[in-house]
């Protein structure tokens, strides 16, 4: 199957004026391109890995560098962690790991990095992921032991305050808060969904301590990441009487992952998609977020969650063409992937974890994930100049 019917049959459905939106998200660079065609990774990976899985972990599916970020976690702490389950399975630590380091490989081509420094970043990665699994121990990242660049990106994180957060996403019409439909953060909705929406999810809030006394101000579609622009998701503003305040309310549909029509490990049965994302975040993460729950409107199940001033993740910006700096933000991350397989172990038909670290000390299916992620690398790049041809001679 051509490249142009892989994408026009993943994405069946989505609405045009999303499908626009996508379509662009995916000429911004091969980076971009990689984070929005998970599904294209799913089955290569499966047409090119000989290995049968052998060793099974719970992976959150789109381990790609810039689905990491801060959140805080209903201890009111914030942490650094992976932060996407959208495509999360039982899978294997050879399809996470190749997920990310190909991640590495195509953003290291995109700042022009010279091959002995990504070859040297990619074995450092795989060796972190190896030591740590081997150490047993499942520990997190928050800011009271940050150092390095996750120093400075906390305190970065402490400046942020909820008024700040709320202003730049709102702004006042006839002395009324409204969000921002400004097309790129946020499109407008009618009025019908808007009180749809509100008759839905304004009862699930209720249920919560800290969301009594919510009045509905606006709501809004919301358009965020890339491989999930197409689905069903919005943005709720509501004003907490009780605390006097502002609040922001993501919900998203949940799809099943990308990963299933491709995996040959049989997957746990969960009622739900939303299920399925929320209790793999839950883990694999050191603590959830402060608030995530599954809901369902009309005949799909959504993930609701607060969005948070102190959300936010390390994009290729904020490294700003320093591939040294990157390369040492990746090797801490893929510390917290063995963390993350280490803590979600023995769950749910899941290795154990002397499984796991009997796995991690063999060498030959190392060698392998290295090798098959440079070849994943050049062919999401091969993907990329073939997608934006293609775009070229459509306009």
């Amino acid at each position: 199957m051509s490249l142009i019917k892989r994408l026009d049959r993943y994405n069946m459905g989505v609405p045009e004026q999303l499908h626009q939106f996508k379509w662009k998200a995916l000429q911004e660079s091969p980076f971009r391109f990689y984070r929005g065609t998970c599904h294209l990774f799913a089955e290569d990976f499966a047409k090119l890995y000989k290995n049968k899985p052998k060793i099974r972990t719970w992976t959150c599916g789109d381990a790609h560098f810039e689905n990491f970020g801060s959140y805080k976690g209903d201890n009111r702490q914030v942490y650094f962690d992976i932060n996407d389950f959208d495509e999360a399975f039982l899978g294997s630590p050879e399809t996470e790991l190749t997920r990310f380091i190909t991640s590495i490989i195509v953003a290291a081509a995109q700042m022009n990095v010279a091959h002995v420094k990504v070859h040297k970043a990619i074995h450092d990665i795989l060796d972190t992921y190896t030591a740590t699994i081997a150490k047993r121990k499942a520990m997190m990242l928050e800011s009271e032991v940050a150092y390095g660049e996750f120093k400075k990106y906390f305190g970065q994180m402490s400046t942020m305050n909820r008024d700040a957060f709320i202003a730049k996403r709102t702004v006042k019409e006839k002395g009324v808060l409204k969000l921002k439909t400004d097309g790129k953060r946020y499109l407008p909705m009618d009025k019908d969904r808007k009180i749809a929406l509100f008759e839905s999810i304004t009862p699930l809030l209720t249920k919560s301590p800290k969301y009594s006394q919510m009045v509905f101000e606006d709501a809004a579609i919301r358009i965020a990441g890339t491989g999930s622009l197409g689905q069903n998701r919005y943005c709720m503003l509501f004003f907490s009487k009780a605390k006097g305040k502002q609040y922001l309310i993501d919900v998203k549909e949940s799809r099943p992952s990308c990963y299933l029509e491709s995996t040959t490990i049989k997957q746990p049965r969960f009622k739900n998609d939303a299920e399925r994302i929320i209790t793999t975040g839950n883990l694999m993460q050191f603590t959830p977020p402060a608030f995530i729950v599954p809901h369902k409107m009309a005949d799909n199940w959504y993930v609701v969650k607060e969005l948070q001033p102190s959300s936010d993740r390390m994009s290729l910006e904020y490294f700003d063409q320093d591939f040294s700096r990157l390369s040492e933000v990746a090797k801490e991350m893929a510390r917290l992937l063995a963390y993350a397989h280490l803590r979600s172990s023995g769950n749910f038909t899941a290795s154990t974890t002397d499984e796991l670290v009997k796995f991690a000390k063999k060498q030959q299916w190392q060698r392998d994930i290295l090798d098959l992620s440079g070849t994943l690398a050049i062919k999401n790049q091969k993907y990329y100049k073939m997608f934006c041809d293609r775009q070229a001679v459509s306009r």
